[in-house]
């Protein structure tokens, strides 16, 4: 079965969220997922998701373009709960110009992540090499990190197997114009890598310009498979493996 190490279900973002909470809990292929807080009300809501419906974990975190008049000290409370299974997602996002408030968040955040021994989502919006440069810098995940929907980069990519930190594939690796991205699954190690669906956005192909749920998750694991040359199952087992080896909360 699959996980869907990255997904949206909370109140803003969906209009019936129940809807696809049902969906999630009713899908035999789906293993489980992870619920990313987007702030400190969504990281809540998260965990209470996740205390109710059993396929449910979280990740608690202040997105780069939620930072308004967050207290991330309150992360810590949060973490207590024992379906909190990240920190995140964080990261820098360069619509914004907003650029080193982004830069303090973030490096608060993976303190905060290490303190609490849990494994970092990194939101990168064309911004690979600033987060890599705050890693050199001032602080790196201790405790691992995944870029999410990994924006493809060669040297970036280098740094980062090099620490062993994973890289996560979404709906656009089905796209016709993700041939960088494609060369970067083709090289990423087989232990280093994940899934999402970033549900409810980025659909795959073929179902581009609709809302995007975790049951799509087949379409990018299909392409995975033909890209790495494996079968279905194999990167469907490959990656639920690599997830919980990540997230080591995850049962």
């Amino acid at each position: 079965m699959a996980i869907d190490s990255h997904m949206h279900i909370n109140h803003f973002i969906l209009d019936n969220k129940e809807k696809y909470i049902d969906a999630i809990n009713n899908n035999s292929r789906i293993e489980s997922v992870i619920n990313i807080g987007l702030n400190l009300q969504t990281s809540q809501e998260s965990i209470s998701i996740a205390q109710s419906n059993s396929k449910f974990y979280s990740s608690i975190g202040v997105h780069p373009l939620y930072i308004d008049s967050q207290n991330l000290e309150k992360l810590y409370g949060l973490a207590d709960n024992p379906r909190v299974v990240a920190l995140g997602e964080s990261g820098l996002d360069n619509t914004k110009n907003n650029f080193n408030e982004q830069r303090k968040y973030l490096i608060r955040q993976i303190i905060i992540a290490n303190e609490l021994h849990l494994p970092v989502i990194i939101h990168s919006n064309n911004c690979n090499k600033q987060v890599i440069d705050i890693f050199k810098r001032y602080v790196k995940p201790k405790y691992g990190c995944v870029f999410h929907c990994f924006q493809p980069d060669l040297d970036d990519l280098k740094y980062l197997v090099s620490n062993g930190y994973y890289i996560s594939f979404a709906g656009r690796i089905t796209y016709k114009t993700a041939k960088k991205s494609i060369e970067v699954a083709k090289i990423v190690p087989n232990d280093l890598f994940l899934v999402e669906t970033d549900s409810p956005y980025i659909s795959p192909e073929p179902l581009r310009g609709t809302i995007n749920e975790t049951s799509n998750i087949k379409y990018i694991l299909g392409k995975l498979a033909e890209i790495k040359e494996m079968s279905y199952i194999e990167i469907e087992t490959m990656t639920t493996q690599n997830t919980k080896r990540l997230f080591k909360k995850l049962q």
